[in-house]
């Protein structure tokens, strides 16, 4: 970063709802309780000289809020992930709803410091100026083509080889997460922003984002929490054991329960809880670990998991955090660094940012990042998307089973994207 630049923060008496923007903004980070969306970039920094950007620009805040201020957003790759690069926007708005319910709004803007900011009113008329009415989409594009450089099948004899090693005699590796993308070819440009209030409507309680990222964007909603941190307390939710949701109330209550019964999918979580709580363990005085998996639903698929918080022991940021717990076994696999070569070795290319930390950072070191699943990526043609999905592979997992769960997750976007498109996966 080397220009020098001041910023401020300025509380909005009223705004527009966050996704109702007639474009797609340079960043999004959308979960229930607290909304950043951006325009332009003030600056582009690597995610590990971030917090460092952060604290030398001076902030004019009097909003106080978690998000308000000077942040860095943006998609961090899977495999070195401090490497990628986060935004700092040029203005930002945010909307943060608390418990009782009160929703309040900021705008902050970042600049130059030999030029003037904005006043809030002048920061009002610029969001405002990002909006207008619900904007109508009415030419949606259709599927052109749908292809996959690994077939349902070639899947299933990937986690069949996984399997198959976890089974020796003397197996070292116990949980790998394996993948496999489509390829979506459009038959016109695709209107990114009625996607991503399609997968608002779809999974109200997932974070959407949209993040860029090396020619294209990174868009999707995450279902699953890496790391949060907001003053002293640390807090994760992972998630891993998955079932389909059934067809009617009797279906998915059935589904969920044998899910909690699984002894595949509770070994499979257990090990994403053990891992977590050993590295936060070394940073925090107190850690809340729940004996038991809970069950958590989302509209096609129903997972186990497990809130872990903690009180930190020293100040540490949510990026060191991050940095010492991705990934974790809920997306490669235990122990690690034999989950990850296996996955370089089988899958069949680079994940790049899918299951990648998505989320926000400030200067103070709070920040909260999600796991980059239930994604995909908008190439900069406009016309061409990438999706992925993956499942978790024990010694007593099924490949068929896990195939069709790939096919599930893949689903959940797909429809997002073209609805209707996901019968192509079939």
């Amino acid at each position: 970063m080397s220009e020098a630049l001041h910023a401020r923060s300025v509380p909005l008496e009223y705004g527009p709802d966050a996704l109702q923007f007639d474009g797609s903004p340079t960043v999004l980070f959308d979960r229930p309780g607290l909304t950043l969306v951006g325009w332009g970039t003030a600056a582009l920094v690597r995610a590990a000289e971030a917090p460092a950007a952060l604290r030398v620009i001076p902030c004019d805040d009097t909003v106080g809020r978690a998000g308000s201020g000077v942040v860095a957003l943006g998609a961090l790759p899977f495999v070195d992930a401090m490497d990628g690069y986060l935004v700092i926007p040029r203005f930002t708005m945010g909307i943060s709803r608390d418990a009782e319910g009160i929703t309040r709004r900021w705008a902050t803007a970042v600049g130059p410091t030999d030029a003037a900011l904005p006043g809030t009113d002048e920061l009002f008329d610029a969001v405002i100026w990002q909006y207008g009415a619900t904007p109508e989409v009415t030419d949606e594009p259709m599927v052109g083509a749908l292809s996959s450089s690994m077939s349902s099948v070639a899947y299933g004899d990937m986690v069949a080889a996984a399997v198959s090693v976890m089974r020796e005699s003397g197996a070292t590796l116990r949980k790998v997460v394996l993948s496999r993308p489509i390829t979506v070819e459009l038959d016109g440009p695709l209107p990114l922003s009625a996607v991503l209030r399609r997968l608002r409507a779809g999974e109200p309680n997932c974070t959407i984002f949209s993040m860029p990222v090396p020619d294209g964007t990174f868009f999707g909603a995450s279902p699953e929490l890496l790391v949060a941190r907001h003053g002293d307390k640390v807090s994760c939710h992972p998630l891993a054991g998955t079932v389909p949701r059934g067809d009617t109330a009797r279906a998915d209550a059935d589904a969920q329960r044998g899910l909690a019964r699984s002894a595949k999918s509770r070994q499979e979580h257990g090990y994403v809880v053990d891992e977590i709580a050993t590295t936060l363990g070394t940073y925090c005085d107190e850690l809340s670990v729940p004996d038991e998996p809970s069950m958590v639903a989302f509209r096609s698929v129903a997972h186990l998991g497990t809130r872990i918080e903690g009180h930190l022991r020293t100040p540490v940021g949510v990026l060191e955090l991050l940095e010492r717990l991705h990934p974790t076994p809920a997306v490669g696999g235990t122990p690690r660094a034999e989950a990850l070569d296996f996955i370089a070795r089988h899958e069949a290319d680079r994940r790049d940012y899918w299951a990648g930390p998505v989320g926000w950072v400030a200067a103070d070191g709070d920040g909260e990042w999600m796991i980059g699943i239930r994604s995909a990526r908008l190439d900069a043609d406009g016309a061409t998307v990438t999706l992925r999905a993956g499942a978790g592979v024990v010694a007593d997992s099924d490949p068929e089973a896990e195939a069709a769960e790939t096919n599930v997750k893949l689903s959940t976007v797909l429809e997002a994207v073209v609805p209707g498109a996901s019968v192509q996966l079939r």
